[in-house]
């Protein structure tokens, strides 16, 4: 039984968090800007849904890099068959309809989009061709600094240095102010990035609280963001956090700090077998949380066009049609399009980190050695 169910279904809770922070948007969208939102829609944010991935994120990292038979270079590899196949494919399909995009064609959309990395133009604004990218930049840029300190330090000492690393990075950019000019430092040393380093302190500590102690984890956290969700109705943009570093710091405490004692509780219930009974569940969550977060926008043009003739134009029943269009295209895409996709990858993936094999020649001029000397 996979111990991790707990966090297989963590990530479809964030997945669909995210889901229903822009819910708003559909609703304007389809009804017009002076809809009257929900109460629940209009108070309660899915803003923590972005918190837990990246926390999420540096527990699974964490977990990975731990394993004696990870290297650098197999990290990588299976980071990017398990991120890069569907964002290709997602990515594609923004270029492609126009409609889809939110911003024009140009050579730093490109940029950043076929890298992952805001390396040029506005990088206080990383903008992909997908409208989610930005948040794929900072897992991106997460993976390949595990990988540089792992290739240096080795994989299992790279955890305690990524720590230090996320923890005084954002410290310093904090003290010292943004980078002008050239914003990817700014980008690279935000504090968002140590909600991480927060990932990798609740893996080194989950085994090492007591047993009964993650249900009084979830409850920590569900306060927490209770409190810091309804604190007030804006947690920053993603121009706003990375320009800013005292704001970004705010999203942390409000939302980063709940993440980290959710991952860190529902780790310690896995640990104790607590998601057994709703195995197949968690299974299903997790499977199709990262096609959820991907593909979710794809029910704004299609409420948009077809919505009205078919008289769905209240806000409730817009949103919970757009929530069922979500879930389902996601299942769709996880079964057909992302599985088979990650599956050819991840064998691509081990070839190119299995030990280089000598060539037929070699090992025939060595075995010959070999018998050689025992001939003898």
């Amino acid at each position: 039984m996979n111990r991790l169910l707990g966090l297989e279904l963590l990530r479809g809770v964030a997945a669909t968090l995210v889901v229903f922070e822009h819910l708003r948007l559909v609703i304007w969208d389809v009804c017009g800007r002076d809809t009257q939102l929900p109460w629940a829609l209009e108070h309660l944010h899915g803003y923590w849904g972005v918190d837990i991935f990246f926390v999420l994120s540096g527990y699974l990292i964490g977990l990975t890099l731990d394993k004696p038979a990870t290297t650098a270079r197999s990290f990588l590899l299976a980071r990017f068959a398990r991120v890069l196949p569907l964002y290709v494919v997602v990515s594609a399909c923004c270029l492609a309809i126009p409609s889809l995009r939110t911003s024009d064609v140009s050579v730093p959309m490109l940029v950043t989009t076929s890298t992952l990395l805001p390396l040029t133009g506005d990088a206080l604004q990383p903008l992909t061709a997908h409208p989610y990218g930005w948040t794929l930049c900072f897992e991106m840029f997460f993976y390949l600094a595990a990988a540089l300190i792992a290739a240096i330090a080795g994989a299992r000492k790279t955890v305690p240095v990524l720590i230090g690393i996320f923890t005084l990075a954002p410290v310093a950019l904090t003290a010292f102010g943004p980078f002008p000019g050239w914003a990817f430092p700014s980008f690279a040393a935000s504090p968002l990035t140590a909600e991480f380093g927060l990932g990798l302190i609740a893996f080194r500590l989950t085994a090492k609280l007591p047993r009964r102690s993650g249900w009084a984890l979830l409850l920590g956290a569900a306060v927490g963001v209770a409190v810091g969700g309804l604190a007030d109705h804006y947690h920053g943009v993603p121009a706003d956090v990375i320009a800013n570093p005292l704001r970004a710091w705010t999203r942390v405490g409000r939302f980063g700090l709940p993440a980290f004692l959710g991952v860190l509780g529902v780790a310690r219930l896995d640990h104790a077998g607590a998601f057994r009974p709703v195995a197949r569940f968690a299974a299903f969550a997790g499977s199709i949380s990262y096609p959820l977060y991907l593909v979710q926008f794809f029910s704004l043009p299609i409420l948009v066009a077809f919505g009205p003739p078919l008289g769905i134009d209240g806000a409730w029943p817009v949103a919970l049609t757009s929530v069922a269009i979500s879930v389902l295209l996601a299942a769709a895409v996880a079964r057909f399009v992302d599985q088979p996709l990650h599956a050819a990858a991840k064998g691509w993936a081990k070839r190119l980190s299995a030990p280089r094999q000598p060539s037929s020649a070699r090992s025939f001029w060595t075995f010959a050695s070999i018998r050689s000397r025992t001939l003898r």
